[in-house]
C-alpha cells in the first residue's frame, strides 16, 4: 500500500482541476486522438479516484456533529474498511499521476513545474468557536411528529428495498463484471446515492433543531447513520462510473486493478454503506412506534362509487406514501392497506359493503379520509391529483 496521503480539500482540488481539464480534452476531440487520449484516459482515472477519495476523507477526518448509534461500529469497523479503502485508493491515484506523466511525456508535452499555487487553492480556513455546531438557533424550530414519522419510515423502506446478494462479501475470482451489471451499474449507484441524499437534506430541511428533535433527541443518531452511508456511497458510484466507462481501456489497467478495485467497492464500501443503515434500523424502528399517534376513521362510498381497482390503488400507493402501518377493515375482518391485492381479497369477500373502517396513523388517515371524500379519483380525478400529486 502507498504512505502517500491527501487531505481532502487538496482532493477536492484534484477532482474539480481533472474534470476542467477532462472536459478541454474532450471539447477538442482528445478521445480519438492517437496522441491526446491516453492523457484524457489517465485525467479520468485521476478525476473520479480523487473524488471517491475526497468522500473517504471527509467521513474519516471531517466533523462529525451527530452521534453514532453504535460507537464500536462507527469508530471501530467502519474506521477500519474506510481506512483499507483510503490506503488502496491513495496507492491508485499515485499509479495514476505516475501514468499520466508518462502519458504527457509520450505525447511530447513538456513538464511545467507549478509555482507556489497552495494559498490561492487552499486559503486559510477561519477559526470556528469549538461550541458552533451545538448552538442552536430557536427562531428555526419548527415541524411536528408527523415529518418525523414520515422521515423514519423513509429511512425503513430505503433499507428494506436493499439487494440482500449486495451484501455479500466478493472472494477471490468472483465474476467482478456480471456483479457490476446486475447489481452496481451507475444507475443502481446513483439511485441509492440520491435516495440517501434526499433523507439527509429532507432531515436538514425539516428536523435539524426542530421541536421534534429536541423532544426526540435519538433522531440525530439516524442523521448520523444516514451521513455515514452518503459519504459511502458517493464514493461507491464514483468509483463505480469509472469502472462502467473505463474497466475495457487497456491503458488504464496498468494504473488500476479492476477485480481489486470491484473488490474494494463490494466489500469496503457497499457492505459498510449497508451496515450503517443495520445497526440504525432498531433505533428507527422504535422512534417509529414511539412518534406515531394511531387512531381509527369510518368513511363510506359516495353515491355510485364502486370499490374496484383503481379506487383501491390509489389507497395502496396513498399508504405505501406515507410509509407508516395502516389496516383496512371490512366487516370485522382487517388487511393491509398498503397491499393491493390484500385488499382486494377483502373486498371481493364483502362485495355489497360500502362502509370502512381504517386504522393507523392519523397523518394517513387524514389523507385516506379526504381522498374518499373526493370520490376515490372515480368522479373527479384531477382533484385528487391536485391534492394529492404523488398519487399521479
Amino acid at each position: 500500500m502507498s504512505d502517500v496521503s491527501y487531505e481532502e480539500r487538496s482532493l477536492y482540488a484534484v477532482y474539480y482541476e481533472a474534470d476542467l481539464l477532462e472536459d478541454y480534452l474532450d471539447l477538442h476531440g482528445a478521445a480519438n486522438n492517437k496522441r491526446f487520449h491516453l492523457i484524457r484516459e489517465d485525467v479520468s482515472g485521476i478525476k473520479w479516484v480523487a473524488q471517491a477519495l475526497s468522500c473517504l476523507s471527509l467521513l474519516k477526518y471531517g466533523p462529525h456533529p451527530y452521534p453514532a448509534v453504535d460507537p464500536d461500529w462507527s469508530q471501530q469497523q467502519l474506521n477500519k474498511h474506510v481506512e483499507i479503502s483510503i490506503s488502496c485508493l491513495n496507492e491508485y491515484l499515485s499509479n495514476l499521476f505516475n501514468q499520466l506523466s508518462a502519458s504527457w511525456l509520450g505525447a511530447d508535452l513538456s513538464i511545467v513545474t507549478p509555482k507556489a499555487t497552495e494559498a490561492a487553492i487552499h486559503p486559510p480556513l477561519p477559526i470556528l468557536p469549538p461550541d458552533l455546531l451545538n448552538d442552536e438557533d430557536e427562531e428555526g424550530l419548527g415541524g411536528d411528529n408527523n415529518i418525523a414519522s414520515r422521515y423514519l419510515s423513509r429511512f425503513i423502506r430505503l433499507f428494506n428495498s436493499w439487494d440482500a446478494d449486495t451484501t455479500k462479501r466478493m472472494v477471490a475470482d468472483s465474476n467482478t463484471s456480471a456483479f457490476m451489471k446486475r447489481y452496481c451499474t451507475e444507475a443502481i449507484a446513483r439511485s441509492f446515492q440520491s435516495r440517501v441524499h434526499n433523507l439527509q437534506s429532507d432531515y436538514d430541511s425539516h428536523l435539524r433543531n426542530s421541536r421534534q428533535e429536541l423532544a426526540s433527541p435519538e433522531l440525530r443518531k439516524v442523521r448520523g447513520a444516514v451521513s455515514e452511508c452518503l459519504h459511502l456511497l458517493e464514493a461507491v458510484t464514483a468509483l463505480t462510473h469509472l469502472y462502467e466507462r473505463h474497466h475495457h481501456q487497456p491503458h488504464l489497467s496498468k494504473a488500476l486493478p479492476w477485480p481489486a478495485l470491484v473488490a474494494l467497492v463490494v466489500n469496503h464500501l457497499i457492505l459498510s454503506a449497508y451496515k450503517s443503515l443495520e445497526v440504525c434500523m432498531p433505533l428507527a424502528q422504535q422512534l417509529l412506534n414511539e412518534i406515531s399517534v394511531s387512531s381509527s376513521v369510518e368513511v363510506s362510498l359516495l353515491d355510485d362509487i364502486e370499490m374496484h381497482a383503481r379506487p383501491l390503488s390509489m389507497i395502496a400507493n396513498m399508504v405505501k406514501h406515507h410509509g407508516l402501518e395502516v389496516e383496512i377493515e371490512c366487516s370485522g375482518q382487517r388487511a393491509n392497506a398498503a397491499s393491493f391485492m390484500a385488499m382486494l381479497v377483502l373486498i371481493g369477500s364483502h362485495p355489497d359493503t360500502r362502509t370502512y373502517i381504517f386504522h393507523g396513523d392519523c397523518a394517513a388517515l387524514s389523507d385516506i379520509e379526504q381522498l374518499f371524500a373526493l370520490g376515490l379519483g372515480e368522479i373527479d380525478l384531477d382533484a385528487v391529483i391536485e391534492a394529492f400529486p404523488f398519487l399521479k
